[in-house]
């Protein structure tokens, strides 16, 4: 076997690396990566200028002077973010300000999402950072203070330890994201830190909107989409009415590494991260392809993104999918969207359905798990396999595709734009 595809595996494990996925020598394998794969990874001091440098906003420093209580939302563990990268720079820019260790508190914005254990987080903020500073989880259930609705008619509920601070600080990821666009902005506080009621409320009344383009665009996805995207602007309006003082975007390559950061006032600050994005994040995929393999990396715990992106590029005769979701952190528990028995499920409990010229979709962890199945159509599931070995996997390709068939490889299967929105 001559053909060798190279995947970042194993994000939030004890070592994350690059693993060869042997495949066979007469196969036709492409492998596509994003645009900004090579950009050069930012050194801490890189870092801290760009945090030093705000868009639209008074440097943190001088919007810390005489506050008395400081809170920093950071996003959970289903996005790659390695927010211990640009807690520093915020850390030193707090203290020129003033700011003692004391009046700082961190907020894990989870949304909808399961709680997260010490161990999981300390990957993402560093374990000096949980020594140091209280950090609490977002609980989407309780203790969320109503602040009105938003012009879309969505009630706004934030979480009231982050309304009771007078200084607040969001870290998030530029990143695409399937029905808003690009993740990042506004999405910290909806869903990040808002009630299930409100999450509820805004996906109801925002995705209408999104299922119409959908619908007029059949299976195309709103992926790279968030000028005048009413979920996008929705959940910035959700972030103003929480009084969001200073947000951090990142830009990251494949591995979670920040490779641009954006800083400042929110507005200015996410759509400065969305117009490079839709750069960095660019790939060129021809749509005839008999299988795809779609790595989910940088959100292995909620790889179904990865899916979605992949099946417009197979052949419309018919073909294949790998998705590689190789975590052992598991498949998400979403609280709002998810199942959690074989008979009940959130409020907007959503399962996503296979495309009619998917003919296989192998879903391949060597930590698998039956539950992912609920995330799909049950009708659907005699077209799903759950695979833990490669060989497996090979194996079954080879006797749905003799001969030499075409294979698309995606290094970041999360992240890519691949095609203009709908």
């Amino acid at each position: 076997m001559a053909n060798i595809v190279k995947l970042p595996q194993y994000q939030w494990g004890d070592a994350p690396r690059e693993v060869e996925y042997h495949l066979p020598d007469s196969w036709d394998v492409t492998t596509y990566d994003i645009a900004g794969a090579k950009r050069p990874v930012m050194t801490p001091e890189q870092v801290k200028a760009a945090v030093a440098s705000p868009i639209g906003s008074p440097r943190l420093r001088e919007l810390a002077r005489g506050k008395k209580q400081v809170v920093i939302i950071f996003d959970d563990m289903s996005r790659g973010t390695q927010v211990s990268r640009i807690v520093p720079a915020v850390l030193e820019e707090l203290a020129a300000g003033g700011i003692e260790d004391e009046q700082i508190e961190f907020i894990c914005a989870g949304g909808t999402h399961q709680p997260w254990d010490r161990r999981t987080l300390a990957k993402k903020l560093g374990d000096d950072i949980i020594c140091r500073f209280p950090v609490f989880a977002h609980v989407t259930f309780m203790n969320c203070t109503p602040l009105g609705r938003t012009k879309y008619g969505s009630r706004v509920e934030v979480n009231t330890e982050v309304m009771s601070c007078d200084l607040k600080i969001a870290i998030g990821r530029i990143s695409t994201h399937n029905s808003n666009g690009f993740s990042g902005g506004g999405k910290i506080v909806m869903p990040g830190i808002s009630s299930y009621d409100a999450i509820a409320e805004h996906h109801a009344v925002t995705h209408q909107a999104f299922r119409q383009q959908r619908k007029q665009a059949g299976f195309i996805n709103n992926r790279g989409f968030a000028e005048g995207n009413p979920l996008t602007l929705d959940c910035l309006e959700h972030a103003k009415m929480a009084g969001i003082d200073f947000l951090i975007d990142v830009l990251q390559n494949v591995w979670g590494e920040p490779v641009a950061v954006f800083a400042g006032a929110l507005e200015p600050t996410y759509f400065a991260g969305v117009r490079e994005g839709k750069e960095h994040f660019w790939v060129t995929v021809p749509g005839d392809n008999d299988v795809i393999i779609s790595n989910a990396f940088t959100s292995a715990n909620e790889a179904t993104a990865a899916f979605l992106g992949a099946f417009p590029h197979l052949k419309a005769s018919g073909g294949d999918i790998v998705l590689v979701a190789n975590t052992e952190l598991g498949h998400i528990v979403h609280f709002m969207t998810g199942h959690y028995g074989k008979t009940i499920a959130g409020r907007l409990h959503n399962e996503v359905g296979i495309p009619p010229h998917v003919k296989h979709l192998i879903i391949y962890s060597e930590w698998p798990e039956k539950r992912y199945l609920y995330s799909f159509r049950h009708e659907d599931w005699p077209r799903i396999q759950l695979m833990k070995n490669w060989t497996d996997v090979v194996m079954a390709l080879q006797q749905w595709h003799p001969g030499q068939p075409k294979v698309a490889a995606f290094v970041d299967g999360i992240q890519q734009i691949t095609m203009p929105p709908s």
